[in-house]
């Protein structure tokens, strides 16, 4: 196992006139994990206002940012030299220019917008040749516009007869539905009623069409291309904006996030009148790069003092001590699956190891198959190597996909399962559909060890925290772990023999529980307090309940670990059933194919349905069946101000660490 990185209490008193320079001079060095320095005689660094004023600008410019679409490429130029209210000054200018650039395309693309419904309302007229114009002048004459149904076209046109013509097009697709009905004023209202029989549709002729049609719709095409291309020069101007401002606007983000993190760390400082205080946690192997950044920066005034965690038995003390776990690729993915879950409190035993372990076992089991496990692992190796920008933040996955595959690869030796096929090895082991018992056996004797080993965990770390009671009664301590050995054992003797002895149940399984049954008062008795805190009905009650729960853990965390047994069944009946949709398809015409579309696409399907929910699985072990023996994940994170990574990562309010 190993243990997180030991850590110092960090104590910095420098003259005021070094703030900034030794602030800046921690924040490069990015390994100390502040927390609050007000003690007494010390009042707060007020800093709420510089953090406001940062953080203000700060979101100004990532609006200006993302509205010019600056690319991240984009090479910052050196640290800008205004001041605050010249930047603020600044951006309100880039604003005005984004504002101005954005209303015009705004405009364009509404008139565009409206230019193309002009054209093709245009577009779908009956008739592009007749003036619409000098027909309107003509007084004795009405025109009536609209859609009706194709097939009532002929049919109109016969009741309109003589009183109207009607003019239709269709041989243009768009226009197969429209009519012009050209008829005098004085026989306008008999047509009208005579052609609304036939689903006729009226519509208003554009009104602006001083030519004819064609004509019209020529002239609004040309106008629709010259406004595409003021588009297209206005975007071009826009990117020119952006290139302009974008190195300027990314120097300036830069700044303002560091500023604001500086900011955020000066409100942990103490201060008096002419002193500052710093105050934080320092990975002990670093103690000596602090000490010299501080009197390199100070001239040799400032005053450092680092006491080691473990030099200070208070309990509250080393509670509050941030934990950094120790630097090793291979355990770096279980590191982060802990993380998910929580922090161990300092000086209990690092997990990640145990978690490794027992999540790479699990996995091949449910599994395990040469060919499969193979595959996986060269894809975790490709993206653990890969060196493209996009894969780097996949680089843990793939160690993790790499160490389970190789486990999954080693298991399949065990079972004899190359691609999900059995004939081709003999299995070294045994086959998950032919020894059923032996593998669901298997599984729970995994369990059992893997519970034992959370529970020693457990009662270690208790060891290290100087909580001896609770390393002793406990339902997961020394008394735990007598009782769930003990009820094994006698589990295992009754199968064998078949009889047991009074004295034997009295020892392993009576004693503990009776002792974990009076713990509250002998805890009591030990700090000389009142035996009962309640009275003696809750006690018994909530005694009964905890023994309770003490049965109901160990027998439902045993059990539980069958399900590693079940999913690697599933897994071989999952890959015999794609075989046999293989051995049916080779009758059919083209059967080999067929054949090999079915075993790649079921192998495929396999490796990412059945690796998905293997992964699923053993997180969910992990987390509710042996984390709840020993690992709270109620420590603190060590989280040190560093300012080399806020000008690529988003920036809390404050900047300030997580305590």
């Amino acid at each position: 196992m190993f243990r997180p990185v030991a850590m110092g209490k960090l104590r910095v008193l420098i003259l005021q006139r070094h703030l900034d320079a030794v602030a800046n001079a921690l924040g490069e060095f990015g390994g100390v994990h502040l927390v609050d320095a007000v003690e007494t005689g010390l009042s707060e660094l007020d800093a709420h206002a510089e953090v406001a004023r940062f953080d203000a600008l700060l979101a100004q410019c990532d609006t200006l940012i993302q509205r010019l679409g600056v690319k991240p490429d984009t090479r910052p130029e050196p640290p800008p030299s205004e001041r605050l209210d010249e930047l603020a000054a600044r951006f309100a200018v880039i604003e005005a220019d984004m504002a101005k650039a954005e209303k015009e395309l705004e405009d364009l693309v509404r008139e565009s917008g409206l230019l193309v419904q002009r054209a093709e309302r245009l577009r779908r007229l009956p008739t592009e040749d007749v003036p619409l114009m000098a027909l309107r002048s003509l007084g004795h004459l009405h025109l009536l516009y609209g859609r009706v149904p194709a097939p009532q076209i002929a049919a109109m046109q016969a009741v309109v007869g003589e009183r109207g013509l009607v003019l239709h097009d269709a041989s243009v697709p768009e226009r197969r539905n429209e009519v012009l009905i050209v008829t005098t004023r004085r026989g306008r209202w008999a047509v009208e009623a005579d052609i609304q029989e036939f689903g006729f549709a009226g519509e208003e002729l554009p009104g602006d069409v001083d030519g004819s049609a064609g004509e019209a719709r020529t002239v609004a095409e040309n106008l629709l291309d010259q406004t595409r291309q003021r588009i297209v020069s206005c975007c071009a101007a826009g990117e020119r904006l952006a290139a302009s401002h974008g190195p300027f606007l990314k120097a300036v983000r830069n700044q303002l996030a560091r500023s604001l993190a500086l900011a955020g760390a000066k409100m942990h400082f103490g201060k008096s009148e002419r002193l500052v205080s710093i105050a934080g946690w320092v990975p002990m192997h670093q103690v000596e790069t602090v000490q010299r950044v501080v009197e390199e920066t100070t001239g040799g005034t400032g005053i450092v003092e680092v006491r080691p965690a473990d030099a200070d038995p208070a309990h509250g003390e080393v509670d509050s001590v941030p934990v950094q776990m120790a630097p090793n690729p291979l355990l770096r993915p279980f590191q982060t699956l802990v993380a998910n879950f929580g922090s161990p409190r300092y000086g209990e035993v690092d997990p990640s190891l145990f978690v490794g372990l027992t999540f790479v076992v699990m996995f091949g089991i449910m599994f395990g198959d040469v060919g499969q496990g193979f595959m996986l692992g060269l894809l975790g190796l490709w993206l653990w190597r890969s060196r493209r920008p996009g894969l780097i933040p996949l680089r843990d996955g793939g160690m993790l996909l790499m160490l389970c595959g190789l486990s999954s690869t080693v298991f399949g030796f065990l079972y004899g399962s190359v691609f999900g096929y059995e004939g081709l090895l003999s299995p070294l082991w045994l086959s998950p559909m032919h020894d059923v018992s032996k593998l669901l056996g298997t599984a729970v004797a995994l369990g059992i060890v893997f519970i034992s080993v959370a529970i020693l965990i457990n009662i270690v770390n208790k060891v290290r925290s100087r909580r001896y009671f609770e390393s002793v009664f406990d339902k997961f301590g020394v008394l735990g772990i007598i009782f769930y050995w003990g009820a094994l054992g006698l589990g295992l003797q009754m199968a064998r023999k078949g009889e047991l002895t009074a004295a034997q149940i009295m020892l392993v399984i009576v004693v503990p529980l009776a002792l974990l049954f009076i713990r509250e008062p002998l805890h009591n008795l030990l700090h000389r307090r009142r035996l009962l805190a309640d009275d003696p009905f809750s006690f018994v009650l909530e005694a009964s309940i905890e023994i309770l729960e003490t049965f109901t853990a160990f027998l439902g965390g045993t059990v539980s670990f069958v399900r590693v047994g079940a999913f690697a069944l599933s897994h071989a009946a999952l890959c015999l059933a794609i075989y046999s949709v293989a051995d049916i398809m080779k009758s059919l015409p083209g059967g080999g194919v067929w054949v090999v579309l079915v075993l790649v696409l079921g192998n495929l399907l396999v490796i990412v349905m059945e690796g998905m929910v293997a992964m699923i699985q053993g997180v969910r072990l992990q987390y509710y069946e042996l984390f709840s023996k020993y690992f709270a994940g109620d420590g603190v994170a060590y989280r040190p101000f560093e300012l080399r990574q806020v000008e690529t990562s988003p920036t809390s309010k404050s900047g300030e660490p997580e305590s």
